[in-house]
């Protein structure tokens, strides 16, 4: 990529950062839509022989109300297009810049829960080994779920954040930015 093309990108990231949350709510929207296809096509690949088990039935069925969700959230997105602001209501709850963070957040998110979905799919093959004690439980999915479930939205909106913080203060390269990321608050 040449000087001239990262600065342009560079550009339209920044005038992103200024538009608000609008782009990352779209962006959130799209990356729930990605992800939610990607389930479905993960529940119904990664399955042991013989007809659908159970649990992959009800991944794919959590996984189109997810993309269900994310059609009516975008055509609300489009219907909104153009219009003057519904109302101030939003801004008295979360700042636009708040809002942009979560949504910034939200947007990476997002695919990280394929994990949880592949994990639970290898958990419905039978186990590799037979125990006499007592039965072999794959929990891997389980371990994945806690943890991006409580560490991961707390990291990714606290980076969120940060990346939308300094993109504010209008780094002048990529390498000013990602330096911005890693020094002291800028407030």
């Amino acid at each position: 990529m040449s000087a001239k093309d990262a600065s342009g990108l560079l550009d339209r990231t920044l005038r992103l950062v200024d538009e608000g949350p609008r782009p990352f709510y779209q962006a959130a929207v799209v990356s729930l839509a990605g992800t939610s296809v990607l389930a479905m096509a993960i529940a119904a690949l990664i399955r042991p022989q013989g007809p659908l088990p159970e649990t992959q039935r009800l991944m794919i069925a959590v996984a189109l109300a997810g993309a269900g969700l994310s059609a009516v959230l975008g055509r609300a997105s489009l219907a909104g297009t153009g219009r003057s602001r519904p109302g101030t209501w939003l801004d008295r709850v979360a700042a636009p810049s708040d809002r942009a963070a979560i949504w910034l957040a939200l947007a990476a998110w997002f695919p990280f829960l394929l994990v949880v979905v592949y994990y639970r799919a290898k958990a419905t093959f039978p186990p590799p080994v037979r125990y006499i004690y007592f039965p072999y439980d794959d929990k891997r999915w389980e371990t994945t779920a806690y943890l991006l479930g409580v560490l991961g939205p707390a990291l990714w909106l606290t980076t969120a954040a940060r990346v939308l913080i300094v993109g504010r203060g209008k780094p002048t390269t990529w390498g000013a930015w990602l330096t911005g990321l890693f020094r002291g608050s800028q407030r």
